[in-house]
């Protein structure tokens, strides 16, 4: 099955020094991924230096910013640098991510069930069922050739950048798979950033996230015609 594809993965970082090597870990001991690009995105703190181990290994690419450009910058760099027909964007702040996730990313993805797979981090039953914030997921895999035409309009998206893409694939006809990566979870903003950090840092994903959606409002009504089968 993974001889017909090169598969690479995308993991941007901004200050994640707490999880960002496990899961580069993770990733680079995967047999069926080819490649691993890492996107250290202006890191204060010591990503940089949690990461010093993997740069003899030959899958491991290492992209470093002096400051911070964003998420979405990052993610589109990745996929340009990248070189495999298959890209696997996965976050740099979950835990207990494993070899077997990544399967359920790409081999939905292979066997043509979707033209994009969403990995949902899942820990328990309303992850499951009742999460509303299962299709804003990092974890995915989707074919380069498939994101390369709208690149540049995902560059300045930031945090919608998964609103964009969902946007895309929906307005397009294309299928989303979801896929319950159980035993995955991210640290919560919380822990990461203290009470005031988090409210700043959601208040800001939110603002970006609307401003795709208004940024996009054709690929929106596209989507919404492709969901609904409106004429």
């Amino acid at each position: 099955m993974w001889n017909d594809v090169k598969i690479s993965a995308v993991i941007s970082a901004y200050n994640e020094e707490n999880t960002v090597a496990a899961v580069v870990e993770t990733a680079l001991k995967s047999n069926i991924i080819d490649e691993v690009i890492l996107i250290n995105d202006g890191s204060t703190d010591n990503t940089a230096k949690n990461l010093e181990n993997f740069l003899s290994n030959s899958k491991y690419k290492c992209i470093e910013y002096e400051k911070n450009r964003g998420k979405s910058f990052a993610m589109v760099e990745g996929v340009e640098t990248a070189t495999g027909d298959i890209i696997v964007f996965i976050d740099a702040d979950i835990l207990n991510f494993e070899e077997k996730h990544i399967k359920q990313l790409i081999i939905p993805l292979v066997n043509k069930e979707a033209g994009m797979v969403i990995g949902h981090p899942t820990e328990n039953k309303f992850d499951e069922k009742l999460n509303p914030l299962q299709m804003l997921a990092g974890e995915r895999a989707v074919y380069k050739k498939d994101i390369v035409p709208f690149l540049e309009d995902m560059r300045a998206t930031q945090y919608g950048i998964e609103t964009m893409l969902n946007l895309y694939y929906k307005s397009n006809g294309q299928k989303i798979k979801f896929e319950y990566l159980w035993g995955v979870y991210h640290l919560t903003k919380i822990r990461k950033a203290g009470f005031i950090g988090s409210v700043e840092n959601y208040a800001s994903e939110t603002k970006q996230i609307a401003k795709t959606l208004i940024a996009n409002y054709a690929l929106v009504m596209l989507a919404a015609k492709a969901i609904f089968r409106i004429p």
